[in-house]
């Protein structure tokens, strides 16, 4: 007895000759529920897993940037509300390309809502406190950091410097399928639907 897909494999296929978008979702597995939160900072060799110790790291991620922009004399913007940020982006990404630079182009920064673990403290002695989390919605500072690559073009990663601490990095596919330069479109693979 034939099945669907055995019905379908030999004359429904899906060619790709070009990837529009790429999209990765990032996030530390360990850091989903409240007590996680609690185990990565016992596990970091915290005694006490206050919510103190979430923004020092959070603060020392900033201090990394700092630095990183600093000593690469990268272009930093404040992104404000109804800013378009790919416009912006888009006279750095051209400077870029003018001058025939690849890599960070240019770091936008912009306070965007999200979803991030938010403590307090919920009894226990002075001398060891206990601390519940939950997540709750703020606004912390998202770096967007975009960059002109040789083989994929533009595209940027956006990080937040606050648990539990995502990233999403944006590709161009059509960028990587169509340069000719690297490989050919007919190297793309044949993908088929069984």
């Amino acid at each position: 007895m034939a099945t669907i897909s055995s019905l379908l494999a030999d004359h429904v296929t899906l060619q790709v000759g070009s990837v529009d978008r790429l999209f990765f979702h990032g996030y530390v597995p360990r850091l989903q529920t409240q007590f996680q939160v609690i185990r990565f900072l016992l596990d970091r060799g915290f005694p006490i897993p206050s919510p103190v110790v979430l923004g020092r790291i959070g603060g020392e991620y900033v201090k990394a940037v700092d630095r990183f922009i600093a000593e690469r004399e990268i272009p930093r913007v404040r992104f404000v509300k109804d800013d378009v940020k790919e416009q912006i982006a888009r006279e750095y990404f051209t400077a870029a390309e003018r001058e025939g630079r690849f890599g960070v182009v240019l770091v936008g920064v912009a306070q965007e809502r999200t979803s991030a673990w938010r403590g307090w403290r919920d009894g226990g002695p002075d001398g060891h406190p206990h601390f519940e989390y939950r997540r709750q919605s703020i606004f912390p500072n998202n770096y967007y950091w975009y960059i002109r690559d040789p083989d994929w073009g533009p595209g940027f990663l956006k990080t937040v410097a606050y648990a539990p601490f995502s990233v999403w990095l944006y590709l161009n596919g059509n960028e990587w399928a169509c340069d000719t330069r690297s490989h050919a479109v007919s190297e793309l693979p044949d993908w088929r639907i069984s």
